[in-house]
């Protein structure tokens, strides 16, 4: 019988290195760790929310380590936690920063542009300013030291005006006063006891007696009812064009005594 060739054995597998890789995956596993535990010790809304107040937050860092009872107060601590959050902030911006820079750059470019606009609208509206500044001082500041003075002469125009209007009131109750008056003594003359007598003797010894009555002429007495009747009705026109009248004391009186009377 011929011998058949025999097959060549392979060699034995070496053994893998498992415990470089199971150190490898490890610490990758670490590492993630670390960062979330890291996340979750920063308080990332706390910083960001619009209520967030520096020195309460100091006060509770503060607290965290010292209480009421301590004499004295350890800052160590609250600066620490301070330290490490601005070390792990700065971080996660270099960090995003770096992985997201094709991002970044349009907006920066864009921040460039917006910053140029600024500058050229801050340059009209300096040259706004100053057209304002020069309007204030050649109108407004001038309008200001007048307006009181325009209000002092209102003021005194006002009153001259009062004093005027008082002034024909008075006139007028004057020429109606008169007028009353001359048809009272025209009444006194017309009446049957404004008598004259004359007392006469004849030569035969007997007496006579003559009795003459004074009588005044119609024509008088008409015509000063008619401007009676005008004065009074002047009077009212008068005190209906200037109701301000009516404040003044002695026009008060006057109208209560002598216009409100002959009114009724």
């Amino acid at each position: 019988m011929t011998s058949q060739p025999s097959t060549p054995r392979l060699p034995p597998p070496t053994s893998l290195p498992q415990a470089t890789t199971s150190t490898s995956v490890n610490d990758a596993v670490a590492a993630v760790a670390e960062a979330e535990e890291e996340d979750e010790y920063i308080d990332y809304a706390l910083f960001t929310s619009p209520d967030f107040a520096p020195i309460a937050f100091c006060n509770s860092l503060v607290l965290a380590t010292t209480t009421a009872a301590d004499t004295e107060i350890d800052l160590a601590p609250a600066e620490q936690r301070v330290m490490f959050d601005l070390e792990e902030i700065e971080k996660l911006l270099l960090k995003e920063t770096t992985q997201n820079h094709s991002t970044l750059l349009p907006h920066a470019a864009k921040i460039n542009q917006v910053s140029n606009i600024l500058n050229s609208t801050k340059s009209s509206l300096s040259s706004v300013t100053t057209s304002f500044q020069r309007l204030e001082n050649a109108v407004l500041k001038p309008y200001n030291v007048a307006l009181p003075i325009y209000t002092a002469l209102t003021k005194l125009h006002a009153t001259a005006n009062l004093l005027r209007s008082v002034t024909w009131f008075m006139y007028l109750v004057r020429q109606f006063q008169a007028v009353q008056t001359q048809l009272a003594q025209l009444k006194l003359s017309s009446s049957p006891s404004s008598t004259t007598t004359t007392v006469g003797s004849t030569g035969t010894g007997a007496t006579t007696t003559t009795t003459t009555i004074i009588e005044a002429r119609p024509n008088d007495a008409d015509r000063l009812s008619v401007r009676a009747a005008r004065n009074f009705a002047e009077i009212n026109r008068h005190l209906a064009n200037f109701p301000r009248l009516r404040s003044v004391r002695v026009v008060t009186e006057i109208e209560n005594g002598v216009v409100n009377v002959n009114r009724k």
